[in-house]
């Protein structure tokens, strides 16, 4: 994912031990955070930490921003999962990484939820949103009408959508073509049918790909930008 400002805390951070490894799939391995230093932190699912780990080249710390996966206040404990892709300094602290370990992080912060009410959602990512989108779905109404399109490697990259919501699923597969370099998320969307009514768009991953979607659904369809979010995690130069 991609630097937020570089290294540099402007607010206070909390300095959590790694409890446990769990390879989620081939190229996912998730973070469980654990220690006291958790207490009282209120996190919520698909909210964004702000994680500082050493950069492979410099040794000094760069920040990425990850998706809260799970939170357990009784514990505490708090899920990360990664993305295994590419040599950032994300993937090589995860790769290096063992229980024991100190991570460095601030928040977590943001403050989307899924609209209860909308008629639609649309949600749309690689495997980096791919958190958030489980997230998100898990907090739809068993009711709700949505639709997920969501870019992974291959088959063994997709996971169960959590949730009383029972999403349409189109798992899109980008085969050996490097992460970042392929249009068929783009070119999902793009056809993806918007039924009528109150719908809402969440968009995330790839930085290029989630631009030229967002400008695709304001100028090409005449979406409501109050309707859409979109955000872009990572690219190919910084991960």
């Amino acid at each position: 994912m991609r630097p937020e400002g570089g290294a540099r805390r402007r607010v206070a951070s909390t300095i959590a031990s790694v409890g446990a490894l769990q390879v989620v799939t081939p190229r996912m391995t998730q973070v469980r955070l654990i220690g006291e230093s958790l207490c009282g932190l209120d996190a919520v699912p698909g909210q964004t930490v702000k994680i500082y780990v050493p950069d492979p080249a410099t040794g000094q710390p760069v920040s990425r921003d990850y998706t809260v996966r799970a939170w357990d206040a009784a514990e505490p404990s708090l899920d990360i999962d990664f993305v295994l892709h590419g040599e950032g300094p994300a993937t090589t602290w995860v790769r290096r990484v063992q229980p024991g370990q100190t991570l460095e992080f601030i928040g977590p912060s943001g403050r989307y939820r899924p609209d209860p009410t909308a008629d639609w959602h649309l949600f749309a990512g690689d495997e980096t949103a791919l958190p958030a989108i489980q997230a998100y779905a898990g907090m739809l109404p068993d009711q709700a009408h949505a639709c997920l399109y969501l870019e992974v490697a291959d088959a063994a990259e997709q996971q169960p959508i959590p949730g009383p919501a029972r999403p349409t699923v189109h798992w899109l597969h980008r085969g050996d073509r490097p992460p970042g370099t392929s249009m068929m998320l783009e070119d999902a969307v793009r056809a993806a049918p918007l039924p009528a009514g109150r719908g809402r768009i969440w968009v995330a991953g790839h930085t290029p790909t989630v631009r030229r979607i967002r400008a695709h659904l304001l100028d090409e369809r005449g979406v409501d930008r109050r309707a859409l979010y979109v955000k872009g995690y990572w690219d190919r130069a910084g991960h």
